[in-house]
């Protein structure tokens, strides 16, 4: 397909992921916001007219339209997959936030749709275009810390998301969890041979949805190294993320983010700023970065950052993780359905 030097984008979905792509398109100067949809029709009109932009409720709309080079796929997690195939039936490239579908089935029907009508699909790991994570994952492949041993991933949200949120966003696993499994993919290129999680509750509301508030996984890999993530949906402190990569030659740090970088040494002590209060602001350049990357797959033919098996993989951990947590025993990770069949004992990328 013939792309113009600047992207016209149809953007679907309004809500908290739709409104960071929106400060992200305007600040691309090869990206055109074109339509924005969302079922609140007097959400959309209002954005649509700031934004000088088309707006519908009908997300089939705007896949009609000739000059639409692309879609974002930015809606309620259970309006994914259906928005992703219609889109793809109709010719045009994606960018979708996580997850694709609620099933193995439905991710793998929308690579494969996207594969025989030879159209991009981008699933948003977004921390993959962090530049502090993307530092430490080019380090590791360098060979800065030589042979790994041992990685540690802590993800604590902040703040709280509402109950409305946590009841559609398919569990901890599937909404937090699956970016740590990706990040660990993504920075030592194998998948694990072996899975272990527990968790629990504190935040009664949470409880009562038969979900989790705080989780740490264990993973092994064929090699003998060892990896571990502990993610928390509220940290009162602010958005922590980390990462801590250790290996034979030295270790590497991704470090929490603040919006100024100011200490105070005095006889009290040494005074830290805070650091930042949630995602929006944390991952900012990583939501820019990864539009950027889109668009120049669409204009260039780069390959893809994030394949199909990148998808499927963090997919199968999150729902091996769940299972471990309910049987509350480690699990082999090539004893998941999807992988039965597998020879591998180490699955190297």
């Amino acid at each position: 397909m013939a792309i113009p030097e600047k992207l016209n984008i149809a953007l679907l979905g309004l809500g908290r992921a739709g409104k960071f792509h929106i400060q992200s398109i305007r600040s691309i100067p090869g990206i055109s916001l074109r339509c924005v949809v969302d079922v609140d029709e007097s959400l959309a009109r209002r954005l649509a007219k700031e934004l000088q932009c088309d707006y519908s409720t009908d997300a089939e709309w705007p896949l009609g339209q000739a000059d639409i080079d692309a879609v974002i796929v930015a809606s309620p997690t259970q309006e994914h997959y259906g928005q992703i195939i219609t889109a793809l039936d109709a010719g045009k490239p994606v960018f979708t936030e996580k997850p694709l579908g609620s099933t193995l089935e439905e991710i793998d029907t929308c690579f494969g749709l996207a594969k025989r009508n030879e159209l991009p699909l981008l699933v948003g790991f977004n921390r993959r275009f962090d530049p502090s994570f993307s530092s430490l994952a080019r380090g590791v492949k360098e060979g800065q810390v030589g042979v790994l041993q041992m990685l540690r991933v802590t993800s604590r949200d902040s703040p709280l998301p509402t109950m409305d949120y946590i009841r559609t966003s398919h569990g901890i696993f599937h909404d937090c969890i699956v970016h740590d499994f990706d990040m660990l993919r993504f920075i030592t290129g194998e998948d694990p041979v072996e899975i272990y999680s527990v968790g629990s509750s504190f935040v009664e509301e949470i409880s009562a949805l038969g979900d989790l508030d705080n989780v740490l996984v264990a993973l092994k890999y064929a090699g003998g190294m060892i990896a571990s993530i502990d993610v928390n949906r509220f940290a009162s402190y602010g958005y922590d993320q980390r990462i801590e990569v250790f290996g034979s030659r030295g270790m590497l740090q991704a470090e929490n983010r603040s919006p100024v970088s100011t200490v105070l040494s005095s006889g009290d002590g040494l005074l830290r700023p805070t650091i930042e209060h949630s995602f929006p602001t944390r991952y900012r350049e990583a939501y820019r970065q990864e539009l950027v990357v889109f668009s120049d797959c669409l204009r260039e033919g780069t390959p893809l950052p994030v394949s199909h098996e990148d998808v499927r993989m963090s997919f199968i951990l999150s729902e091996l993780g769940e299972q471990s947590h309910r049987e509350a025993r480690p699990l082999r990770v090539t004893d998941h359905p999807a992988l039965k069949h597998s020879p591998r004992e180490d699955s190297k990328i």
